[in-house]
C-alpha cells in the first residue's frame, strides 16, 4: 500500500471546523454544542461550524449533499487545520461512495472523532492513505459541563505531533451516564480506573487502526473493507450496544480471512451503564483469539468512555504485552516531516 501522508501538527490558534457526517443530534442539543465550541475556544483553537451541522433533518440519501458540502469546503479551505466530528451516529457510511477523495488528498488536514464516523476513518485509512485521529468529539467530550478532563485534550494534541510517543493511561474514569434532556448541567464524578489488561502477551509492530467494532463490521463484504494483515488493530464497542451483539461482533471479526495475521489486538474499555457484563466479553475474546501468537489486551481507555486517549490512525505502532500484566501503546515518529 502507499505511504500515509500526516497533516501538520495541531496547534492552539489553529482553525477547527465542525461537521457532523452521521447524525442530526446537534439541532437537538444546542446548548451542548455551544458549550462545546465555547471549550475549544477556551482550549486555543478558533472554531467555526459547518453550515449543516445543526441540519434537523435526519440523516439519509437526502442529506448526503449537505453533509458533503461541509466536508469538502473544510478540505478545500487553506485556514482549516482539523475538521472535527459534532458527533457519532449512524449515517457516515451514505456519503462515502461521493467523497472527493482528490481534494482530500491534495490538502491533508486532520479529521478527529470516533463511533459512527469510523466509517470516514475507513476511507482516509484505506482510500486517501491520509492520516486521521480517533479522538474526541464535539459534544459528548468537548460539550461535557465542566470542560474537556486535561488528558482528552493533551491526548489529542500529542497524536498528531511527529515525534515518537508513548502513550499513557489515565488512571481516572468518568462512569455516570446522565441522560442530556434532564442532568447536562451536572459535573460527572470520575472514580479510579484499572490498568489495561493482558489477554495474550507478546510484542506486535504494525500501521495502527483504531475503529468502533460495530461500524467496522458493518463494512465485512464491501469494497470498504480494510487491510488487516500486519496491523496494530484496536476495537471498542459502543454505549448502545448489547452483550450479544458485541459476543457476535467479536466471532465475527475472528472469522475474517486476514484475522490470523494482525500484529496485535486491543479492545477498548467497556463503557459504563451498557448491558454487557465485561467478563463475558472478555472470555469471548480470549476465546477467538486462541489462535493468535500476537499480543491481545483489553481495558484501553479509548473510544466511548471518558477521558478519551486519542489514536492516531496510520502511525507505525508497537503494541507491547508483557507476561506480569503490563501494557505498553508506542507510537513511531513520522518521517519525511
Amino acid at each position: 500500500m502507499p505511504g500515509v501522508a500526516f497533516p501538520p501538527p495541531l496547534r492552539r490558534g489553529d482553525e477547527i471546523l465542525v461537521v457532523s457526517l452521521s447524525s442530526n443530534t446537534p439541532s437537538r442539543f444546542g446548548r451542548r454544542l455551544r458549550r462545546g465550541v465555547e471549550e475549544l475556544e477556551r482550549s486555543g483553537f478558533r472554531v467555526r461550524l459547518g453550515g449543516h451541522v445543526s441540519d434537523r433533518r435526519k440523516p439519509g440519501e437526502e442529506t448526503v449533499a449537505s453533509r458533503l458540502e461541509d466536508l469538502h469546503r473544510g478540505f478545500a479551505d487553506p485556514n482549516v487545520s482539523a475538521i472535527v466530528s459534532a458527533i457519532g451516529g449512524w449515517a457516515s457510511h451514505q456519503v462515502l461512495d461521493s467523497v472527493d477523495l482528490e481534494l482530500v488528498r491534495a490538502n491533508p488536514k486532520w479529521f478527529v472523532g470516533y463511533s459512527d464516523t469510523s466509517s470516514f476513518h475507513l476511507l482516509l485509512s484505506e482510500r486517501a492513505r491520509l492520516a486521521s485521529i480517533y479522538g474526541p468529539a464535539v459534544l459528548p467530550q468537548f460539550g461535557e459541563f465542566g470542560g474537556v478532563p486535561r488528558y482528552s485534550l493533551e491526548s489529542l494534541l500529542q497524536a498528531t505531533r511527529r515525534e515518537a510517543y508513548q502513550a499513557s493511561w489515565t488512571d481516572v474514569r468518568v462512569d455516570e451516564r446522565p441522560r442530556w434532556e434532564t442532568g447536562d448541567g451536572v459535573r460527572r464524578a470520575a472514580v479510579r480506573a484499572s490498568a489495561p489488561l493482558v489477554i495474550r502477551p507478546g510484542v506486535g509492530r504494525g500501521e495502527v487502526l483504531a475503529l468502533n467494532l460495530e461500524t467496522l463490521m458493518s463494512h465485512a463484504g464491501t469494497p470498504y473493507w480494510p487491510r488487516l494483515s500486519d496491523r496494530v488493530l484496536l476495537v471498542e464497542i459502543s454505549d448502545s450496544a448489547l452483550e450479544w451483539q458485541a459476543l457476535r461482533l467479536l466471532h465475527q471479526l475472528s472469522r475474517q480471512e486476514e484475522f490470523g495475521r494482525i500484529a496485535g489486538l486491543a479492545l477498548g474499555r467497556i463503557p459504563s451503564g451498557v448491558e454487557i457484563d465485561p467478563q463475558t466479553v472478555l472470555k469471548r475474546l480470549r476465546e477467538v483469539t486462541g489462535g493468535l501468537a500476537v499480543p491481545v489486551v483489553a481495558d484501553l481507555p479509548f473510544g466511548h468512555v471518558d477521558p478519551i486517549m486519542s489514536v492516531p490512525l496510520g502511525r507505525a505502532a508497537e503494541l507491547t504485552a508483557a507476561s506480569n500484566g503490563q501494557v505498553s501503546l508506542r507510537f513511531g515518529a513520522v518521517r519525511g516531516a
